[in-house]
């Protein structure tokens, strides 16, 4: 089999570049053979080292902010990236557009002109964004039906965009929950960093960009509220920073109530010192919220990678972490809120025996969601699809 993957990272630093890599990996342990050929958006972040050389990997598609281009630059990126999928196309069995619309859009109109079969993932904010933008609605909403199938992955994420979609649209049977997965093993062994600065203190673990919607206000509130208290408390944000008003506020919120000196924003860090620290944090805080702007966690692969290291998770309600932790077995599921989320890190933290119970019961999470099960889906998906054309 041969699959034509859309797509903008292979990289270590982002959700969807994990998420690909990952997925192709297993997808060619579970169909040995299976050839990958991978179109990128412009390439802003390191390939991880997990790519293997004998994937086709070329930069073909419009950059991230394709979706508010003016109409006339859009129309012509998408006429060109169209024509460059369309010549892949030809020779894939099935297209699998793993970034989100419009990007979709192209694997979409490409796959139909070579009649190929096309598959989506739905990851989150980036799919529903389409559904409520003026200018895209009428477009994204011809496009989702067109699909031969669409993969959520995670239930909340289905919900969200069902919800907007009545049934004649889009039937609730063509859109498929398979959650997203962990290599639980890759996080199980000690990596040798060499001394770290947060191998000399107790601390909590945020990973994410620094963005409204991955809440790490909500999250450094919390601590802050909790640190006060415990003065040998750190806390460590993991993620690309983009500086401006946002982490302005992030960094206020600790300089107010005047654990400043303990909040570290370490931006982004190799793949080996990321799984050292989720390895040593006392407890994986990462507290999504709606933002301004309608974002959410669609998923959040984080939490797992957390649970492969051991380290239970806090996590709120209303978005992806409601697939991904297992309330009050792997970690915590709280309202959005600064004083439950504070109420929570505190129990976690005075309680030694149930971070460990927790950190061993996630240990066992993980081991059941290897990426695996994940692909052995998606193939499933592929040969349905390819069965049907």
């Amino acid at each position: 089999m041969k699959v034509l993957v859309l797509t903008d990272s292979l990289s270590d630093l982002d959700g969807v570049g994990r998420y690909t890599v990952r997925l192709l990996r297993a997808l060619e342990r579970a169909s040995p053979g299976l050839q990958v050929h991978v179109l990128l958006a412009r390439k802003h972040r390191p390939t991880s080292s997990d790519v293997p050389a004998h994937w086709r990997v070329d930069v073909a598609l419009p950059p991230d902010y394709f979706f508010y281009m003016s109409p006339l630059r859009f129309w012509a990126s998408r006429v060109t990236a169209t024509w460059r999928a369309w010549r892949a196309a030809r020779s894939a069995d099935v297209v699998h557009a793993i970034k989100d619309f419009p990007h979709s859009l192209i694997a979409l109109d490409a796959a139909r002109l070579a009649r190929r079969p096309c598959i989506a993932t739905a990851h989150g904010t980036y799919t529903i964004q389409p559904l409520k933008d003026p200018r895209h609605a009428a477009r994204a909403r011809r496009a989702y039906r067109r699909f031969d199938r669409m993969i959520s992955v995670s239930r909340y994420t289905r919900a969200r965009l069902l919800e907007l979609l009545e049934p004649n649209e889009l039937p609730p049977e063509h859109v498929v929950v398979v959650p997203n997965s962990v290599d639980a093993s890759h996080y199980a062994e000690a990596r040798a960093v060499g001394d770290r600065p947060w191998h000399h203190f107790r601390f909590t673990l945020g990973i994410g960009e620094l963005k409204e919607r991955k809440g790490h206000h909500l999250s450094v509130a919390a601590w802050s509220c909790v640190a006060r208290e415990d003065t040998g408390l750190h806390h460590i944000l993991v993620g690309k920073r983009v500086g401006g008003a946002y982490e302005s506020q992030v960094l206020a919120i600790a300089a107010v109530a005047g654990v400043q000196d303990r909040l570290h924003l370490v931006g982004n860090v190799s793949e080996d010192e990321v799984i050292d620290l989720l390895q040593r944090a006392e407890v994986f805080l990462h507290t999504p919220v709606t933002a301004s702007d309608g974002g959410f966690e669609g998923f959040g692969i984080v939490y797992l990678e957390a649970a492969a290291s051991g380290t239970p998770a806090i996590g709120t309600l209303g978005c992806g972490a409601e697939d991904a932790i297992v309330d009050g077995v792997t970690g915590r599921l709280v309202e959005p809120e600064t004083r439950p989320v504070a109420n929570a890190l505190t129990a976690l933290l005075e309680d030694d025996v149930l971070r460990a119970r927790m950190g061993q019961a996630g240990r066992r999470h993980a081991a059941e969601n290897p990426w695996d099960h994940n692909a052995a889906k998606v193939l499933a998906l592929y040969r349905a699809a390819g069965a049907k054309g």
